[in-house]
């Protein structure tokens, strides 16, 4: 009788996919990955980019799925991530603290470097989640920087902080929470230029990252602007046209992007967007920057 082959020892890389140029990434073709084990569990990865300035990805947890922390895939990193919920219901907790957040769908949570964090879907459909990340792996802030942390050896699920206090005690909480809310409805707001029909609601805005949803209305029309800060525009809703010129080589390229699809905005492009259609568009965009040399 055959024996179950071994798993391969280690942990697999994560795909670093970048790009030199303007480029549209379809969901259905980005990089694929599993991560996880039998006592962190796994997750299923759609790893969109990943340069030496930002790491956006899209996971997903089944009904009943979860992430914890292991010795082989403990989840302690050394940048500022954001948790965008597409779909679903996240319960999202600090094991060292024992903070817990539930985040629904349309909103997302921000963490700082050195936040344990474990994730969890109690509910019957899955949850979908997109994900910013700077400084990114690529400079070291992820699995190496995580196993060269101090293992934590117990994990807690009521934050016993506020026992006693409670409700009294609730900006404090707020105050020191970890998880911090990011909602478009309570975002900077702000126009793109000078238009209305295209609004940006600022999520985050950290020496590293920045992250913004974006609303077009339906016929809006825009001229070009230039991309000062490496980007990722990834469509939620309707139907984006987003043009591009690439000064290098004069080239134009114009796409159609659909819920899912994404594209990479490097430093010298200028975009513009615009909608067709008689639905508005939306879509998230983040920003990553990352100082030449900088180390965890």
């Amino acid at each position: 009788m055959s024996r179950p082959a071994s798993p391969p020892p280690g942990r697999r890389s994560t795909p670093r996919p970048d790009f030199g140029s303007a480029t549209v990434i379809r969901r259905v073709d980005v990089a694929h990955h599993v991560w996880g084990d039998t006592e962190a569990g796994f997750v299923t990865d759609r790893v969109i980019v990943s340069t030496a300035n930002l790491h956006v990805l899209e996971f997903e947890l089944p009904p009943g799925g979860e992430f914890r922390h292991s010795a082989l895939n403990p989840t302690v990193f050394a940048g500022d991530v954001l948790y965008f919920v597409l779909a679903g219901e996240l319960v999202l907790a600090d094991p060292s603290t024992g903070e817990v957040a539930l985040v629904p769908a349309g909103t997302g949570r921000l963490f700082h470097r050195d936040t344990w964090h474990n994730g969890f879907n109690p509910g019957r459909t899955t949850v979908r989640v997109l994900e910013f990340f700077s400084p990114p792996p690529a400079r070291g802030t992820s699995s190496d920087y995580a196993r060269s942390q101090p293992a934590l050896e117990t994990s807690v699920f009521a934050d016993q902080r506020w026992r006693g206090r409670w409700p009294e005690a609730r900006a404090e909480q707020q105050a020191t929470a970890a998880f911090l809310v990011a909602d478009p409805a309570a975002g900077l707001l702000r126009f793109r230029d000078a238009q209305a029909s295209h609004l940006l609601s600022i999520l985050v805005d950290t020496p590293y990252l920045r992250v913004a949803q974006g609303s077009v209305a339906a016929g809006h029309v825009e001229d070009f602007a230039a991309v000062e800060t490496e980007s990722l525009v990834v469509v939620t809703s309707g139907e984006l046209w987003v043009d591009v010129w690439n000064e290098p080589d004069g080239y134009r390229a114009t796409s159609v992007l659909q819920p899912g699809d994404a594209i990479y905005l490097p430093v010298g492009a200028s975009e513009r967007m615009l909608v067709r259609a008689a639905e508005p568009a939306t879509y998230l965009r983040g920003w990553g920057e990352v100082p030449e040399g900088w180390t965890p």
